[in-house]
């Protein structure tokens, strides 16, 4: 066996597959050091990286959802939207924190307030339903009006819906079924089946809910 060369071919494979192996860990766990070296040293977009490896349970670190919550809160207080929309979650979930609706409701509105998408439209969400603020359908209406305006497909949706049920604003199909064509145009996959629903959504009396 030891005289035949298949056999010292196989073992040569395993061997250099064995290096490679060998060799891509260490480098990934050089990679995850720096990583954690430039998040304790206030690089937002590496603490942003790490909080989502911790949130994910990836990238060479364990579930942790406390460890995912303390990076995104320090990129977050750094001004990052992203860690900002991420924060806002967190404690909106009592994940890796006590659940907190009026840091949730903070920590969106500073999303929101930097132009971030996602931030607008859980500010949107937040003051529909009274998350850390109070109830206020009118606001609601208004800032997704202004995300629509700005050509945002999922907003668009979000406005047909108001004007289709009167929320936050007086009951007007031909203005919702405006909205609903203008998602659908721009590729929203539940606008045609609003418009299809909205012949048969009853007419309102009241001016506002």
């Amino acid at each position: 066996m030891l005289t035949n060369p298949t056999f010292w071919l196989a073992a040569g494979c395993f061997l250099l597959g064995w290096c490679v192996f060998v060799l891509t860990a260490r480098r990934k766990k050089r990679a995850l050091l720096r990583l954690k070296t430039a998040a304790q040293q206030g690089d937002s977009a590496a603490q942003i990286e790490l909080g989502q490896r911790y949130y994910r349970g990836k990238g060479g670190v364990a579930q942790d959802d406390y460890e995912a919550f303390i990076c995104f809160k320090s990129a977050a207080k750094s001004g990052a939207a992203e860690a900002q929309v991420a924060l806002a979650a967190l404690y909106h979930a009592g994940r890796g924190c006590a659940r907190n609706d009026k840091e949730t409701f903070r920590w969106y509105q500073a999303a929101a307030e930097q132009g971030n998408y996602e931030g607008k439209i859980n500010l949107i969400m937040c003051h529909l339903k009274g998350i850390g603020t109070r109830e206020n359908p009118q606001e609601a209406f208004r800032l997704a009006l202004a995300a629509a305006d700005a050509g945002s497909p999922f907003a668009q949706l979000m406005v047909g819906d108001f004007y289709a049920y009167g929320t936050g604003t007086v009951q007007d199909k031909n203005k919702a079924e405006r909205y609903y064509l203008l998602a659908a145009t721009h590729g929203e996959p539940h606008a045609r089946k609003r418009l299809g629903k909205l012949a048969g959504i009853p007419e309102r009396h009241d001016i506002l809910n």
